[in-house]
């Protein structure tokens, strides 16, 4: 992501140390020999100029930014690059007083505001990496104490105390459920936990690494494999293709298909046919470890009784489209079978390998779970991600719903940034179906929460239309884990 700073001495030159290495920062100075000081901290883009100016700010690509951050000794500059970069639709900005009196004429403006007194850069890293809490020195500057928020996707999720060894730092606080836990060995981590670092002022860029960074899990949080239905030659080059590349493009660690039992089968016929398509899967296997399962009843009811046995990840599945009474029945009806199972659920519709995955941005708990798995889908896939956010039309919805809509794009783009995934942000108003439909058209995949208790043919919700409008392959994930 990028991020113009303004201003490469005082809070400029702290928060080039203090942001995290996601962020590709252009820093803007009118004093070159300023920027060039600045050189020895970390790598970024310089630009000599008055961050007063359209054309300077043009100049360091402020259509396309992520943040801007004014924080040069002139007042004056500072506000208009603020005012500049809110007419340009910024998500992020924060302006820097160096006058504290002049605090007011910042944030008339809408901006987030901190002043030169007090400690700028350690407020700023905070409205800008949300996986900060806090920080301050002590030891006359020589150590620090950083609290974090720890994310579902962070690497240190999941792991005792004992597995995470430095030198440089401890773990001196955990904070769970308003509970504070006095860290010990055996201790794990887990997500939404607020955990205090002590460490070396010297290792802050290392730590910050180590626990804000991101790692793809999906599907692995849910479960170790991908499990999917084999009855036709329709079924092989739609469902078990699209789920072997699941297999191939993700951590799922193997695949389970569920096939018809060839003793419990009279039809010598059907037995051939049967054969000819496990020896074709067999080829089209190669280098995955793939686990056949025959049963002797109903496939899929076998498929929806599997996650209760063991480690499944990902039930792949399809449905037919269509939006007449009885196919909402038939969708509402597998859809509520599905979220049953409290595992993920892909419908296939046979458009992997995935070029470009959407998700709708939405800062609930269900939509921010979607949103990580189809992060970590665009990552192990090498896709593109597309965030979309539908506002009601302007005579419904009024600035607030898009200033909403705004900060849930700014949150997808930063989760997602931390795996490195750019997001191709896409803000329309209009009915929310008929906005998803549209861009669903050219994405391979789309990426939606699973209703927990199912679906109703009165009111089948977003997903459920969704489900019976678009030709997109469609993930569909519970809130069952993060």
């Amino acid at each position: 992501m990028r991020a113009l700073l303004v201003g490469a001495r005082g809070p400029g030159y702290e928060l080039l140390r203090r942001l995290s290495d996601v962020w590709d920062i252009v820093l803007i100075d009118t004093d070159p020999t300023a920027l060039q000081a600045a050189e020895d901290v970390r790598e970024f883009t310089s630009v000599v100029g008055d961050a007063s100016s359209r054309v300077v700010l043009n100049r360091a690509g402020i259509d396309g930014a992520a943040a801007l951050v004014a924080a040069s000794f002139d007042d004056d500059r500072n506000l208009e690059a603020v005012r500049i970069a809110r007419d340009a639709g910024v998500l992020r900005i924060v302006g820097v007083a160096h006058d504290a009196e002049r605090l007011d004429e910042y944030r008339e403006l809408g901006v987030s505001a901190v002043s030169a007194d007090t400690l700028a850069a350690r407020s700023i890293e905070v409205l800008m990496e949300p996986r900060r809490v806090i920080s301050t020195t002590f030891a006359d500057g020589k150590a620090e104490a950083i609290e974090f928020r720890i994310s579902p996707d962070a690497p240190v999720r999941g792991k005792r105390l004992a597995q995470l060894h430095a030198d440089s730092w401890v773990i001196a606080a955990v904070l769970r459920d308003d509970e504070l836990i006095v860290p010990k060995g055996s201790t794990t981590l887990e997500a939404g936990d607020r955990v205090t670092v002590v460490g070396a002022a010297a290792e802050f860029p290392s730590i910050v690494k180590t626990f804000t960074s991101g790692e793809s899990r999906f599907p692995l949080n849910f479960g170790r494999k991908v499990a999917v239905m084999l009855d036709s030659v329709d079924d092989l080059d739609r469902d078990v293709s699209e789920a072997i590349d699941v297999v191939r493009s993700t951590p799922a660690e193997g695949l389970v298909v569920l096939h018809h039992d060839p003793e419990a089968m009279t039809d010598s016929g059907e037995i051939d046919a049967l054969n000819k398509l496990l020896d074709e899967l067999g080829s089209r296997t190669e280098g995955i470890e793939i686990s056949l399962r025959p049963v002797s009843g109903d496939l899929e009811s076998a498929l929806l009784a599997l996650p209760a046995a063991e480690s499944v990840g990902i039930l792949v599945t399809t449905l037919r489209t269509g939006s007449s009474l009885l196919a909402r029945y038939r969708i509402a009806k597998r859809v509520t079978q599905y979220a049953a199972t409290g595992t993920p659920v892909l419908v296939s519709r046979g458009r992997h390998p995935y070029a470009a995955v959407l998700v709708p941005a939405r800062r609930t708990v269900a939509g921010e779970i979607a949103a990580r798995a189809a992060i970590d889908v665009a990552k192990t896939s090498n896709a593109a991600l597309v965030g979309v956010t539908a506002v009601a039309p302007a005579f419904v919805s009024g600035q607030e719903a898009v200033d909403d809509a705004r900060e849930s794009a700014a949150w997808l783009r930063e989760e997602a940034a931390v795996q490195g995934v750019q997001v191709r942000r896409r803000l329309r108003r209009g009915n929310p179906v008929r906005v998803i439909e549209e861009l669903a058209g050219v994405a391979s995949l789309l990426v939606l929460s699973l209703p927990a208790r199912g679906m109703s043919v009165v009111q089948p919700g977003i997903t459920g239309h969704l489900l019976g409008r678009v030709s997109s392959s469609v993930l569909l994930v519970p809130r069952g884990s993060a």
